[in-house]
């Protein structure tokens, strides 16, 4: 069987993103390709999340005592079938599913040795890399005779062309450019596509001054138009519902919900009957998550992203959304009247945040010891230490543009301070003792 694309996917511990990679991967609308993983000696969950849940994924180790990107992409790339090769990091995950198609569309033009397509970062990606993909990485295609900068994160190339020339096994970098620049040299062009986009929150890995990158960070992704308050939609995403003393703690929440006028519809992301009986109103609509969202790796925050793109967007066109979660039950009087309110000009969100209340707080470094940032034997109620807590499942209001590109992380997000009795999160072994 002949197959037009061959992609190979390099990981190294990388189990934080690897489902949501493959995920976009085999949501493409391109449908001609067989995906490759070369594995360089991942210590954690990787290939038991992609043996799991994409056993239709070729999994090669290498485990070399050097690594060297050129020859690990050499060794997947000999494994392949496809007449053409798509190379992808498994930390980088496509943006939307007509990625292939467009990387698809340009190599097979006249004359084009490699095309590579545009990374973002992610709203909470270092400022370091925000800057560095920002620069890098415009809204303009390209076509380069003479600049062979080329990036192996995310392109694709000619099969034929690496069977002439593969790429350079001894040296640690740029083993990309060094291709490109040999196939200009013959005559052949590389296209730069920004249709094809991935998001890689690690970006280039360039470091630098982090007081003027952020600056230059903020003005890189630009103002963005405020948006009035015209039509608010809530979405509650429930795992599985809670009770006190029998009652649906759910119930409470959407009953001060209703108290706000501008809200059109409240959204229920969940699958129980029993709830949906419970309730019966017009004015709460289930949304169950479907067979392809109920992978775990694929994250709480990714799941109400696609279901909105999906079944809300378009058909209720809200300016914003308001993100709560149940198990917060001591939320303040008139908690969502004062979060909307406060949202002001010039931010995409507003969410909950609180002073915490920890003693002796510790982090691990990059060497894996425990540094610690906080002591103290004071009483919890006399600390007043500056670390705060978000509490996003408080409530966490949004412009719905801005949800659906960042979800829950924008970096633009304006905080309102609440007292830390607000932050108690009703768990499940709590909720079964009430009942």
């Amino acid at each position: 069987m002949t197959i037009k694309v061959s992609i190979i996917v390099r990981t190294h511990n990388e189990k934080d993103w690897i489902g949501l990679c493959l995920h976009e991967i085999f949501n493409q609308k391109f449908r001609d390709f067989e995906v490759i993983l070369v594995d360089n000696n991942s210590k954690d969950n990787t290939k038991k999340i992609v043996k799991t849940n994409f056993p239709q994924v070729r999994i090669f180790n290498y485990n070399p005592k050097k690594y060297f990107p050129g020859d690990a992409l050499n060794f997947g790339i000999s494994k392949t079938k496809g007449k053409f090769i798509v190379m992808i990091s498994g930390h980088c995950i496509p943006k939307h599913n007509r990625w292939l198609s467009n990387l698809v569309k340009n190599i097979s033009l006249k004359n084009v040795a490699g095309v590579y397509g545009k990374q973002e970062p992610l709203e909470n990606s270092d400022p370091n890399d925000i800057r560095d993909l920002k620069y890098i990485f415009g809204d303009d295609r390209k076509i380069q005779i003479k600049d062979p900068f080329f990036h192996n994160a995310n392109s694709i190339i000619r099969k034929d062309l690496w069977l002439k020339n593969k790429f350079d096994i001894n040296t640690p970098h740029i083993e990309d450019r060094l291709w490109a620049k040999h196939y200009i040299k013959k005559g052949y062009k590389i296209v730069y596509e920004p249709s094809a986009p991935v998001f890689h929150h690690h970006g280039l890995n360039y470091r630098g001054n982090i007081s003027r990158i952020n600056k230059i960070s903020k003005i890189l992704i630009g103002k963005k138009k405020n948006v009035k308050i015209k039509n608010i939609v809530v979405i509650i995403p429930i795992l599985k519902s809670l009770k006190i003393n029998g009652n649906y703690i759910v119930k409470n929440l959407i009953k001060e919900l209703k108290k706000i006028k501008k809200i059109s519809k409240i959204f229920i992301i969940n699958n129980e009957n029993i709830l949906k009986r419970e309730l019966n109103s017009k004015d709460v609509i289930f949304i169950d998550r479907g067979v392809n969202l109920k992978k775990d790796y694929l994250g709480t925050d990714h799941v109400m992203k696609e279901i909105y793109r999906q079944k809300i967007k378009n058909k209720h066109n809200p300016s914003h959304l308001l993100i709560t979660e149940e198990p917060y039950i001591l939320r303040p009087k008139d908690f969502y009247k004062k979060l909307i309110e406060n949202l002001g000009d010039g931010y995409d969100a507003i969410t909950a945040i609180c002073k915490s209340r920890q003693h002796n707080i510790w982090i691990k470094n990059s060497a894996g010891e425990l540094e610690q940032i906080f002591r103290s034997s004071l009483p919890s109620n006399l600390l007043n230490h500056k670390i705060y807590q978000e509490l996003k499942g408080l409530g966490y209001f949004v412009k719905s543009d801005a949800f659906e590109e960042s979800g829950r992380d924008n970096i633009n997000t304006k905080f309102f301070e609440v007292e830390n009795e607000y932050s108690f999160k009703l768990t499940e072994k709590i909720n079964e003792s009430f009942n």
